[in-house]
């Protein structure tokens, strides 16, 4: 039990020095980048590379909300890289995103923790459950 919950703990942390982001399709493929799920990372360094390319096709910067907007100059897929630095170190995200003929965002790398929020949810809650019975019949042996 002490195994899986310190693997709990060490997967919560690592989760917390990554980037949060969602992908919207405006006038131009719109980019939310934040710490966690709610701070806006504010002039994180983003990478976009078209394809399988090393090279990057366009080097940016989001701006004060964590948004950043590009216009991709073909269909296809494209890959993005975003870093930003915090108090305690940086934080990086990497996910692709599919450009249909239309220049809509067909798909997009979600992350694993925003896939998985419900059921992570749930499990926790019956941890939490699981966890007063045991302290509840423990007091009772104690009496």
């Amino acid at each position: 039990m002490r195994v899986l919950i310190s693997v709990l703990f060490c997967a919560i942390l690592a989760f917390a020095h990554g980037i949060s982001y969602n992908i919207t399709r405006g006038e131009a493929v719109i980019i939310n980048a934040n710490f966690a799920t709610s701070i806006p990372a504010k002039n994180a360094k983003v990478r976009i590379y078209q394809g399988e390319s090393a090279l990057a096709m366009q080097i940016a910067q989001t701006d004060e909300n964590g948004k950043l907007a590009f216009l991709p100059p073909a269909p296809g897929k494209y890959r993005v890289e975003i870093s930003a630095q915090s108090d305690h170190g940086e934080h990086r995200s990497e996910f692709s995103v599919d450009i249909d003929e239309n220049f809509g965002v067909s798909k997009y790398d979600e992350l694993a923790f925003a896939k998985y929020q419900g059921l992570l949810s749930v499990i926790g809650i019956i941890f939490g459950l699981f966890g007063i019975i045991a302290l509840i019949k423990s007091k009772k042996r104690a009496i």
